[in-house]
């Protein structure tokens, strides 16, 4: 009788012992499922989800752009010095005259927009941007030098990432203009050089979430207001340049990502503000243009649209008064809840250790018995 209990009271001590082991073992194995799970939940969470004022449903805004076709300028001697006054009035067509600098030059264009909202030239070092103190051509129409063309891009709005986007890696908004083509080189059938201008109202919602990048070759300035925050000057290849709005309103920029610094300005939370773009294409060889915008209460509305289409949504602003911003109605950014995702998980998980915690007791229960 001994002997058995004996027995009976081993077989307990090891059943408690395997029960406890592979509780230990479920119990690791359960938390690192649900680390593993939480983390492929954060993964898949979108940023943000923007419910923009008057957006509805739409998929595409309708971006109402200026666009100004540029004369290629005559080649100069770059060696004869009578000829220099002629040199620096050159602005388009570098390349296929032998002198030619590719690369980004910052601080040829004021800190501060002028009275009429476009950049003020105060030139540069490099060939293509000596002299450069006149843009008079580049964002309004002179005779003999360039014409406006009236277009519409179409941003994409995606509300699951919170942006509003635009990309083409080929851009060439003019190739159907009459005006001039004798830009066009190597016989790729592209309307070159030409500059283009627009701007986007918004309303800061401060959620810390609002960013703003766009990427393009040659000169390419972003003001926030009429002050400079993006100066991506000069004949270059693709370069991205980007701002962030901080929760305090500050705002931070960067070129290429690179050590984001105070940019000095500050926008308040539901005060109105508008981002102005001004791009130029001086280069002969390519056009890439890229903007997208992230988490930011865009002046969006429903209107009837310029391109044939019944109605949809557009930019909304006043071209005949670029100090106007758009009135906006009420937008919000707001973080999805995927906690409850991985939490259900967790109740699932935790009532299989339970079931198999409670089985590994009846076995050991049963043994027992049996050992009697």
């Amino acid at each position: 009788m001994k002997k058995v209990q004996k027995k009976a009271r081993t077989l307990s001590a090891i059943s408690l012992a395997v029960f406890v082991l592979a509780t230990i073992v479920m119990v690791f194995a359960l938390s690192r499922t649900v680390a593993e799970v939480r983390e492929v939940a954060i993964s898949r969470e979108p940023e943000a989800l923007l419910a923009s004022a008057g957006l509805k449903d739409a998929k595409d805004v309708s971006l109402q752009v200026s666009y100004f076709d540029q004369v290629a300028d005559g080649c100069v001697d770059i060696y004869d010095k009578t000829k220099s006054r002629m040199l620096e009035e050159r602005q388009f067509g570098w390349r296929k005259c032998g002198y030619y600098n590719q690369q980004l030059e910052q601080g040829i264009v004021d800190y501060d927009l002028g009275n009429d909202y476009l950049p003020i030239a105060v030139g540069g070092n490099l060939i293509p941007n000596r002299g450069l103190t006149d843009l008079s051509r580049w964002y309004s129409e002179v005779e003999g030098k360039s014409k406006e063309y009236t277009g519409i891009i179409k941003l994409d709005y995606d509300a699951e990432d919170a942006t509003f986007s635009f990309y083409q890696k080929e851009f060439y908004p003019l190739d159907d203009a009459e005006y001039d083509k004798t830009e066009i080189v190597n016989n790729d059938g592209h309307n070159h050089l030409f500059t283009m201008r627009f701007m986007v109202p918004f309303t800061a919602l401060l959620s810390g979430n609002e960013s703003f990048s766009i990427t393009a070759d040659d000169d390419t300035f972003v003001f926030i207001g009429d002050k400079l925050v993006l100066d991506m000057g000069g004949i270059h290849d693709a370069t991205t340049g980007s701002f962030v709005v901080r929760e305090n309103g500050e705002i931070y920029t960067a070129i290429e990502d690179v050590d984001y610094a105070y940019s000095g300005l500050n926008v308040n939370s539901n005060e109105g503000s508008v981002v102005r773009i001004y791009h130029a294409d001086r280069d002969e060889k390519n056009s890439v243009f890229k903007v997208r915008f992230a988490g930011m209460n865009l002046g969006v509305v429903d209107a009837q649209l310029a391109d044939g289409e019944k109605d949809g949504v557009q930019i909304a602003y006043d071209p005949n008064d670029p100090s106007y911003v758009a009135p906006l109605g009420e937008s919000a950014v707001v973080k999805p809840d995927t906690t409850r995702g991985y939490m259900i998980l967790v109740t699932i998980e935790g009532a299989v250790v339970v079931v198999l915690a409670v089985f590994v007791a009846l076995s050991a229960r049963l043994l027992i018995k049996r050992a009697r």
